[in-house]
């Protein structure tokens, strides 16, 4: 992480993402409950949460399933990632996944900035790995 960003965490308190943001346009469903409250846009996403534009008004520990559109031929079902609201701005909510590095959002970080899952951290303390994502089912 360049010296400048690190520096720019350091002065915000609420800064608790680990690996660099990678900017992001991908539409995403939102669901509580199991069922759809709205729509999103992802706006900027790292290993371990993600920004969403939307005019959805949720509480800050707001737990949801963040839907990813397929992003494969292969993949028939959309991916499901489940977060918790840690911030919220007009017209903006921070989220951070229930799991990090979780294999749908290290493959749309690895194919939205066409670098390799080991260098989208920047913290030698978080392993990249591929698992399922927590808290979601089918």
């Amino acid at each position: 992480m360049p010296a400048s960003e690190r520096s720019l965490r350091a002065h915000h308190a609420t800064e608790h993402r680990f690996g660099g943001r990678i900017p992001l346009e991908v539409p995403v469903k939102l669901d509580i409950g199991g069922r759809t409250v709205g729509h999103g846009l992802l706006r900027n996403a790292s290993i371990s949460g993600a920004l969403i534009e939307s005019a959805l008004e949720l509480p800050v520990f707001t737990n949801l399933v963040v839907v990813l559109p397929t992003t494969s031929d292969a993949a028939t079902v959309p991916a499901e990632l489940a977060a918790c609201v840690v911030r919220h701005e007009t017209a903006l909510f921070a989220v951070e996944w229930r799991d990090m590095a979780c294999t749908p959002i290290v493959e749309l970080l690895e194919k939205i900035s066409g670098r390799r899952a080991a260098s989208l951290r920047d913290d030698d303390a978080i392993e990249t790995r591929r698992t399922p994502c927590a808290f979601v089912s089918s």
